[in-house]
């Protein structure tokens, strides 16, 4: 019973009295300058995967970043003259195409070519 009556009179000291009420008026706010929303298309970077590589006698090339369409994908030894040359039909952003040759073994470049983007990458044959 005490200790009730000890924590009564506890919190009655604790407990602040407020005596005083604030009055807020709050303005409209106006926007002066019109509220217009664009949706942005955000371009995804082009990139292009090749694997195996080393390889054999084909390849899967991940092509990312490209449009729906043609796109050019040509074989090159490590002069620069092009050893084989296809255009592919691309129906999404990202597709995987397999590409498939036989070529002496070195060291040659698949280049992907679309409009003007064009991405290169290094190929090992063995």
């Amino acid at each position: 019973m005490l200790f009730f009556t000890f924590s009564g009179i506890c919190s009655c000291f604790s407990q602040e009295l407020l005596t005083d009420t604030i009055t807020v008026t709050a303005k409209p706010v106006t926007n002066t300058l019109p509220l217009k929303i664009d949706t942005i298309k955000v371009k995804e970077k082009s990139s292009v995967h090749v694997f195996p590589n080393p390889a054999k006698n084909k390849v899967e090339i991940e092509i990312s970043g490209f449009e729906r369409g043609y796109v050019k994908i040509q074989l090159l030894n490590n002069a620069g003259k092009i050893i084989r040359e296809e255009k592919r039909q691309m129906f999404s952003e990202k597709e995987t195409i397999i590409f498939m040759f036989s070529e002496t073994p070195g060291l040659y470049y698949l280049v992907l070519r679309q409009g003007s983007k064009m991405l290169k990458n290094k190929l090992i044959i063995q």
